[in-house]
């Protein structure tokens, strides 16, 4: 007797939730089917690691492009010192000169290292690595509006059935939640390359005042693109903000 009660009550707990699942019409399936997109989407995700690699080539513009000016330097003063018929000592006191500043400031064989070879600082090379980054500038900036305007679509559909009450506040809130998040990441990503490039132009600033060399254009571009990044930043907001 006891069983067939048991199996008269698990009858019914299957039937009443058939009839739930039938009689809840779309709300039931969109409720069901949002809760499995509440995280970040595939693109949001992709979005926000190109978005972290643009900061990584953002790092070093210029340091990686006088390393080679460096070395270049050393031997340029230690080539002037043997010329002007140094021994070895002032061959060392030459390198050390044209490579720790490179070539470009101290005694007078390393001034006259910065004038054999004036392209220390290599402006074609930063200028070069700085078009590099507006091209992957131009990859998110473009990916980033095909995201944003597919979640300000989203966000008015879901206030629709917010409004319909076919999801719920909660389930609206937990997608809005992965909206943000996904927009603050970018957010994040895109003024710390804005900062990397702002000590990238300082440094330029540093190194034009310590050898007299015009660094006119590398500060041009380094100035264009930290606009560049400062203006795609400035234009991604959180929802509600």
């Amino acid at each position: 007797m006891r069983t067939l009660v048991l199996s008269c009550f698990a009858a019914l707990v299957l039937a009443l939730s058939a009839c739930t699942e039938t009689t809840g019409g779309g709300a039931g399936v969109t409720q069901s089917a949002f809760g499995s997109s509440a995280q970040k989407t595939a693109a949001e995700k992709a979005l926000e690691k190109e978005a972290q690699s643009l900061t990584q080539v953002t790092r070093n513009i210029v340091v990686k492009n006088t390393v080679e000016g460096a070395v270049m330097g050393a031997l340029a003063g230690c080539g002037l010192a043997l010329l002007m018929g140094g021994g070895g000592d002032d061959c060392a006191r030459g390198a050390m000169v044209g490579g720790v500043v490179g070539g470009v400031a101290g005694n007078q064989v390393g001034q006259k290292a910065a004038a054999v070879k004036k392209e220390l600082v290599r402006q074609d090379a930063i200028i070069a690595n700085l078009k590099g980054i507006n091209s992957k500038l131009n990859g998110v900036e473009s990916n980033l509006r095909k995201v944003v305007n597919a979640q300000n679509s989203e966000i008015r559909s879901l206030q629709r059935q917010v409004a319909n009450k076919q999801i719920s506040s909660s389930a609206y809130n937990s997608r809005i939640k992965a909206i943000n998040s996904n927009r603050q990441t970018v957010i994040n990503a895109l003024a710390k390359s804005e900062s990397n490039v702002a000590n990238s132009r300082t440094e330029l600033v540093s190194l034009e005042r310590q050898s007299g060399q015009k660094l006119s254009s590398s500060k041009a571009a380094a100035t264009s693109t930290q606009n560049r990044l400062a203006a795609l930043r400035k234009s991604v907001k959180l929802v509600g903000s």
